[in-house]
């Protein structure tokens, strides 16, 4: 999958491929970003029991890997029931989540072969494929920075990524709780979901900037802890700079991890892949059409692994 970074970015791309007044206003616009995050932030949660972080895992992992009709359709209604005061806001969320799909599926076989490729190739990598993934991402995330906004992590710190609203956190937390439950029969509270971005943002302004004295020590506890550091990986550094061998932008073959197609896309044309397919998606959505909705899902889950929808 990307990171924080590109999806923001997306975000705010695809905003332009709305309606007019379908997202208006900075909480809607806010949330509209927000959700553009997916349920990324739930596999950050860590500042509670250990056994209410596990569910959070449990679920983002979840709604990542299947019934992905189902959900929107759940999400679609968890709107409908929300107080009309929220109910925009809770709108904007659920059509940015729409979005994070959107290019989680285009993106991430694209990820995922790089991430194996380079395992192959140096075996002491064996063991360490998250962190690969994670340093992928992270470099994808710095070069779109600048390659579209002509910025790096020191105007644009990654955490800003993660700006809300009380409401939003309340509202996205209720919708993503009934998914939760009506889906995929996993409890959590509505709450949980406002920490999760808390300790997101959290993580992300400790390990930044790459090579700070906090982000150093965070690096020492983790590799205590773990023998890796998966929040190193994750950090981002300043690229000012139009080069990024992982975004492919020579367009090298790379093979497809769940089909076996051999493609060229760089990164660039995946993102404008997942962009052009976006608006299709959110009024199939907007609409409430099942069977619109399940043949533009085709299948695929926020991965791009086919056969993955139910």
């Amino acid at each position: 999958m990307p990171a924080l970074i590109t999806h923001h970015i997306f975000g705010e791309d695809i905003l332009s491929e709305l309606p007019r007044g379908l997202v208006e206003g900075e909480e809607e616009l806010l949330a509209f970003l927000l959700g553009n995050q997916g349920p990324d932030p739930l596999f950050a949660r860590f500042s509670t029991l250990p056994s209410r972080a596990a569910t959070c895992r449990e679920l983002a992992h979840k709604i990542q890997s299947g019934h992905i009709t189902r959900s929107m359709l759940a999400l679609r209604d968890g709107v409908a029931h929300l107080p009309r005061a929220d109910e925009r806001v809770g709108r904007a969320f659920a059509l940015g989540l729409l979005g994070h799909y959107a290019l989680d599926r285009s993106a991430h076989p694209f990820v995922i072969a790089q991430q194996r490729a380079l395992c192959d190739v140096d075996p002491s990598l064996a063991g360490l494929e998250r962190e690969v993934h994670a340093i992928i991402e992270s470099d994808v995330d710095t070069w779109i920075l600048w390659e579209k906004r002509h910025a790096t992590i020191c105007e644009r710190p990654s955490a800003t990524n993660l700006m809300r609203t009380a409401r939003t956190e309340r509202v996205a937390g209720a919708l993503l709780s009934q998914v939760a439950l009506g889906v995929f029969g996993v409890a959590i509270d509505a709450r949980e979901y406002a920490a999760a971005v808390r300790d997101y943002e959290w993580l992300y302004r400790l390990v930044e900037p790459t090579g700070s004295a906090r982000a150093r020590l965070a690096a020492l506890a983790e590799r205590a802890l773990r023998g890796t550091s998966l929040t190193t990986a994750s950090a981002h550094y300043v690229r000012r700079s139009d080069e990024c061998p992982a975004a492919n932008l020579e367009r090298h073959v790379w093979v497809h991890p769940f089909t076996g197609e051999r493609r060229t896309d760089s990164f660039a044309d995946l993102f404008d892949e997942a962009r052009l397919a976006y608006p299709a998606l959110a009024e199939a959505f907007a609409r409430g059409g099942e069977t619109r909705l399940r043949e533009l899902v085709a299948g695929l889950d926020f991965a791009g692994r086919p056969e993955a929808d139910d």
